[in-house]
């Protein structure tokens, strides 16, 4: 009966004992993905902007409306390979690139996934390149729901960083 007793004061005692401005251990903010402009048409020039409050290198996926997914960065390109450094915004594709993205079909819904992979970037199993001469590499898991389910759930897995998502639309 006593130690029940004890250990029933004793929780409180510790409690109470605590600082109150201890610090707790908090995760990084999100990182931040914005498209300029918010809604594009179908052939229209667009750029992503990318923020985080972490630096490192960038992985960045759009899933479309039909559930196909795409990686667009990294790829093969000469401003293929972007690192972030915290707290700063980046275009992709850069204003200096030798490359644009253009808004294509399909028309709808689509949703973006920015990771900031605080360690060397790890995509294995999540895409790979299917030739030497590719350019972008193939995502492995397709389908409605894929980007924010599997492949978000292994990038995650494989690499130490923040996420941020965007949801846009492409007008015809």
């Amino acid at each position: 009966m006593r130690p029940a007793l004890l250990s029933t004061l004793l929780i409180p005692a510790l409690i109470g004992c605590a600082p109150q401005d201890a610090p707790w251990p908090t995760e990084p903010a999100a990182a931040v993905l914005t498209l300029n402009p918010a809604e594009p048409q179908v052939g229209q020039t667009l750029q992503f902007i990318l923020r985080s409050p972490v630096s490192g290198d960038v992985a960045l996926f759009v899933e479309s409306p039909d559930g196909s997914v795409i990686q667009l960065l990294p790829n093969r390109l000469p401003d293929g390979q972007v690192h972030l450094n915290a707290d700063q915004n980046q275009l992709f594709p850069a204003v200096s690139s030798s490359f644009a993205l253009r808004a294509s079909a399909p028309t709808g819904v689509h949703t973006a996934l920015l990771y900031i992979s605080s360690g060397p970037l790890n995509l294995s199993g999540v895409s790979d390149y299917t030739s030497p001469s590719s350019v972008f590499a193939t995502v492995r898991a397709q389908g409605a729901g894929a980007l924010l389910g599997p492949v978000a759930a292994k990038v995650k897995l494989l690499n130490p960083g923040v996420a941020g998502t965007l949801t846009f639309t492409v007008q015809p």
